[in-house]
Formats: C-alpha cells, structure tokens, sequence
C-alpha cells in the first residue's frame, strides 16, 4: 500500500496491477484499475481485521485518516 495523501489518495499494488482509490473525505471511495474506469466503492471492515472495498482487501496498519 502508497498512500499519497492520507484519506485522500492510495493504492495497492498487486503483482503489475495497481488499484487506486480516491476518497471525497464524506464517505465516497472509488476506486480505479486495470481498466482505467472509477468506480465506487464501500469500505467495510471484515472479520479478520481487514478493510475491504468491494472485495479488494488490505490488513495491517493502514494510515488513512
């Protein structure tokens, strides 16, 4: 994971794919991937103490706000 600017820009990259998500900072995620088109998405957090948006996971220390 790259942060950008904390709660605002990121991504994760996976392999040679790299997912970024944008936050509006009230809520609205989108996030953007190999097909170059945003879409939004939903943040929630899993049982396993990851944060998920639509499927896409990450865990561990995720310095975004």
């Amino acid at each position: 994971m790259t942060v950008e600017r904390i709660g605002e820009h990121w991504w994760l990259q996976v392999g040679k794919e790299r997912l970024e998500f944008r936050s509006d900072g009230r809520g609205a995620v989108s996030l953007r991937g190999r097909s170059g088109i945003a879409r939004s998405v939903q943040p929630v957090w899993a049982a396993d103490q990851a944060l998920c948006w639509d499927g896409v996971c990450a865990r561990g220390e995720l310095p975004l706000d």
